[in-house]
């Protein structure tokens, strides 16, 4: 009797101890990596194409508020997932840089193996942010 007294108890006290365990909270996290990380060869093309517009002094006052290269690494989860989307959509399509900036400036365009680099850049930032 007085082991099945013992055993009842343990498992009541085992019971318990799950019944208060502190449940995991759920977070808008990806994991450790949760910054956006620019690759050199990015930093490289961002910096001789994308950054004379896209920076806290730069003239073009439109390019200056969509975006700032020097944010990226700080942007939340969800800011993140939109400009990873948006990058996709302006790359893909050839919108950046703009066409009359490519017209007085030819080698601002990117190349193709630019693009490529961007696309590819912009496809493992996709998977770390979906958790893949």
């Amino acid at each position: 009797m007085n082991r099945f007294k013992l055993i009842a108890g343990a498992i009541a006290v085992s019971g318990l101890s799950l019944a208060f365990a502190p449940k995991p909270v759920a977070t808008n996290s990806v994991g450790s990596n949760d910054k956006i990380e620019l690759p050199d060869n990015i930093k490289a093309i961002v910096e001789a194409k994308c950054m004379g517009c896209h920076k806290p002094d730069a003239r073009n006052e439109k390019a200056r508020e969509k975006l700032q290269w020097v944010k990226v690494p700080e942007m939340n989860l969800e800011e993140q997932e939109d400009f990873v989307a948006e990058m996709f959509e302006v790359i893909e399509e050839g919108e950046m840089p703009p066409e009359r900036t490519v017209e007085r400036r030819p080698e601002m365009k990117l190349t193709a193996e630019e693009n490529a680099a961007f696309i590819a850049w912009l496809e493992k930032e996709e998977k770390r942010l979906k958790g893949e």
